[in-house]
């Protein structure tokens, strides 16, 4: 095996070709970062990363120290958690060799990933939402859809429901008669009652209004019945004459 002493060479060479590919993106020299954007970009929900190095000593004999900065944007701590276990293992399999490069195209296409997935399942839940409210408002002209089950409840409430109805009518009407039977008025009584509307009608009468006496009318019945019997009496005088 190679005893390495040119460690710090190979990292200058190496941030040299990282300055060149990345010459906005990156800042720093031993411990540096670089900016990585994804290739398809969400503008509702931008999602931006930082890939932060610090060589070792003995870089690239063993990997780099590795961390993640969110920029702009969010990731959820599983998505975190995933992204720096696969950079990792990537790193231990590219011992021996440069590998801030691999590190950060492996990082950038995983963030691409993510943000088209995150827009598949916007737009998946979006759909779902819609297909709901059509769901709904055809359901308003549709109604409920009959089984034999859900008929069987409807006629056993419906047939529960004239019962109880058929039985509160004949309560009220047996009610009804014993009300009448208690109350019910004796000739005399209706007569004497409708005596008295008719004297009560005088009250309600406005000032100028003419009052009839029925006395009067009876009286001039009985005077022309009086007459009339006079006029047969004499008819009968004449032809016995």
């Amino acid at each position: 095996m190679k005893y390495r002493l040119d460690y710090k060479e190979e990292q200058e060479q190496e941030l040299e070709v990282l300055k060149s590919i990345y010459p906005d993106e990156l800042e720093g020299e031993g411990e540096f970062r670089i900016t990585l954007i994804p290739e398809e970009q969400d503008s509702s929900t931008p999602l931006v990363l930082a890939l932060r190095i610090k060589y070792t000593p003995t870089y690239p004999e063993e990997i780099p120290e590795i961390s993640l900065e969110v920029l702009e944007g969010s990731l959820e701590e599983n998505e975190h958690d995933k992204l720096y276990t696969d950079l990792t293992n990537m790193a231990r399999d590219s011992i021996g060799i440069a590998m801030v490069f691999t590190l950060s195209s492996f990082l950038k296409d995983s963030l691409t990933t993510f943000v088209i997935e995150r827009q598949e399942q916007r737009k998946k839940v979006e759909e779902d939402r819609i297909r709901k409210e059509i769901e709904e408002e055809q359901a308003k002209f549709q109604g409920t859809r009959v089984t034999i089950a859900s008929f069987l409840e409807w006629r056993e409430n419906f047939e529960r429901e004239i019962a109880e109805r058929e039985k509160t009518t004949k309560s009220l009407t047996l009610l009804r008669k014993e009300e009448l039977r208690r109350n019910k008025l004796t000739g005399r009584q209706l007569f004497e009652q409708d005596e008295a509307l008719a004297r009560s009608d005088v009250t309600f009468m406005e000032e100028g209004d003419v009052t009839v006496d029925i006395s009067l009318f009876e009286r001039e019945f009985d005077m022309e019945s009086e007459d009339d019997e006079n006029s047969v009496l004499d008819l009968v005088r004449s032809s016995t004459d």
